[in-house]
């Protein structure tokens, strides 16, 4: 059985390896029909223009070479703190544990494991550019919550990347609650490795956070 560190590392590799590529595009349409159906395409609208802005500022924050790495660190951070849901991501990913998990142990890990995806990601996104990113389709999954479907456009011909983002309308802020790539979700992998990680400790939400802790320590100190 794989350890439960290379588990959590290897997946974290791999999602790395598709968030290299992030750059963006905008495809907008409307349609006219019943009220309820209105307003799930007004919100799915708005998550297209909301990816749309996303991607923009990230393409600026890595084309800025000329600012120093740790303010647009800095800026990277506060973007992405901004635009995924951290609570909610946090919860779903810790799965039945964060029912058991005590206030400190929930604390801990919303922070380690913020900390280490925005220097898993930063590390890749400030050496990467070229890639491009094109909204292909957007589709209303209910009144609030939105799936933008993208292609990560590879240079050299290579296969582009299919992403399916969850975005979710809380109360006027759209945040993304998932990311599916080539049709797996990562919040559902995440907690199944963490869940196997857990497990494998006796139970220890410690323990996964310790493992986290010491992969940031690793590649963003």
């Amino acid at each position: 059985m794989t350890q439960p560190a290379a588990t959590v590392a290897g997946h974290f590799r791999a999602h790395v390896a598709i968030c290299r590529r992030l750059a963006i595009g905008l495809a907008a349409a409307a349609m006219i029909a019943v009220p309820g159906i209105n307003r799930a395409q007004a919100a799915a609208d708005s998550a297209d223009a909301f990816m749309s802005n996303l991607g923009d500022q990230v393409i600026q924050l890595i084309g800025d070479q000329k600012a120093p790495a740790a303010e647009r660190k800095q800026k990277f951070a506060a973007l992405m703190n901004q635009s995924f849901d951290v609570d909610g991501i946090a919860r779903f990913v810790l799965g039945r544990y964060w029912r058991t998990a005590s206030d400190s142990e929930r604390q801990q890990f919303e922070q380690v494991f913020d900390k280490y995806m925005i220097d898993v990601y930063w590390g890749h996104f400030n050496q990467y550019t070229g890639q491009r990113f094109v909204v292909t389709k957007k589709t209303p999954e209910g009144a609030d919550t939105t799936l933008v479907s993208s292609q990560i456009i590879q240079p050299g011909g290579r296969q582009p990347v299919d992403v399916v983002w969850r975005v979710v309308n809380h109360g006027g802020k759209y945040q993304i609650s998932d990311v599916s790539i080539e049709g797996v979700s990562e919040l559902v992998t995440y907690r199944q490795e963490f869940a196997s990680a857990i497990s494998q400790n006796g139970g220890s939400v410690t323990a996964l956070i310790d493992q986290l802790r010491q992969k940031d320590q690793q590649i963003g100190g």
